[in-house]
This record gives C-alpha cells, sequence and structure tokens, in this order.
C-alpha cells in the first residue's frame, strides 16, 4: 500500500479502516503477523520483536483509556455478559504483571497471527454490539484462540494527560 493510502480514524469510520488493513493482509501478503498499531499509541522500541517472542495467536501491547469521566485504566477488559444491547465487559483498574490472558483490550497495539486473521475470514471489524475492537475480542474467544497482553509493554496513548 502506497504511503499517501494509509487510512486514518479521521478519514474513515474505524471499523472500515480496521477491515481494509485486516482485507488486505489476507489478500495481498503471505506474511505470518498482522500488527494494528494505532497512530495515538507510542509503542516501545522492537515492539514486534517482544511481541512476536511470546509466540502467541494475539498479543498486544496495554495503554491507558484517554475517558475522562472514568480516569485512567487500561484498555483491558474481562468479559461480563451479552444481550440485545450488546456485548459488556469489565474494565480493569490498574494494570497487571508479565505475560496474562485476557478476554478483551484495545486494538492499538496488538499483534495477530495469519491463522487466527484468517479464522477471523474478511471484515471481521463491526460495531454491531460495542466498540469495534470489543466485538472483535468476542468473535476471538468465541473461536476458541486465547488473548494476550503483556503488561510489561506499555505503550503511551497521545492525548493522555496521565501518562
Amino acid at each position: 500500500m502506497p504511503w499517501d493510502s494509509f487510512v486514518t480514524t479521521e478519514s474513515t469510520y474505524l471499523p472500515s479502516a480496521r477491515n481494509d488493513i485486516h482485507n488486505k493482509y489476507l489478500k495481498e501478503t503471505d506474511a505470518p503477523f498482522l500488527m494494528m498499531l494505532d497512530s495515538d499509541v507510542l509503542p516501545p522500541p522492537n515492539i514486534i520483536d517482544i511481541l512476536m517472542s511470546h509466540e502467541k495467536h494475539i498479543v498486544g501491547g496495554w495503554y491507558k483509556s484517554k475517558s475522562l469521566h472514568k480516569g485512567p485504566h487500561p484498555i483491558v477488559y474481562d468479559y461480563h455478559s451479552e444481550s440485545d444491547e450488546g456485548i459488556h465487559w469489565e474494565t480493569r483498574s490498574e494494570p497487571g504483571e508479565g505475560l496474562e490472558k485476557v478476554e478483551g483490550m484495545g486494538a492499538g497495539c496488538w499483534l495477530m497471527s495469519k491463522e487466527l486473521a484468517e479464522a477471523l475470514g474478511e471484515s471481521p471489524y463491526s460495531m454491531e454490539k460495542g466498540t469495534e475492537d470489543l466485538v472483535l475480542c468476542k468473535k476471538i474467544m468465541d473461536l476458541g484462540y486465547e488473548m494476550w497482553v503483556d503488561w510489561d509493554v506499555a505503550c503511551a496513548h497521545m492525548g493522555v494527560s496521565w501518562v
């Protein structure tokens, strides 16, 4: 993809942007992993090597929420329930330690295996029952894949005053 054709969150609907990237990855590359890195997330150096070293189907670094009403908290969640209104998650209040299996996290810094991307199929991101990243996390759970966060990989989330 040429540098000037990148999709940004300000120029399109976020699930569409994520689906475009995901679909191009499925169709146009044989790379073993897809890295999702949001434009407002700043990872530590060597992020790809660090995440690849865990040999997981999906693993990410963590970052704090920009939400002012809930205060600074990790964008990492525990699944609670699903209803007609949507998928319900409990927000983690504090970061954990080391590598931890989790049920949900923001898509701003994660590495996904080709196997998982193919299992999800084309255009897996949607806002039908919540935010596009957490809807995808529920799909990953339903497929029987495990999601992991490396708490040692703390990323900056631009625009967060308490970083």
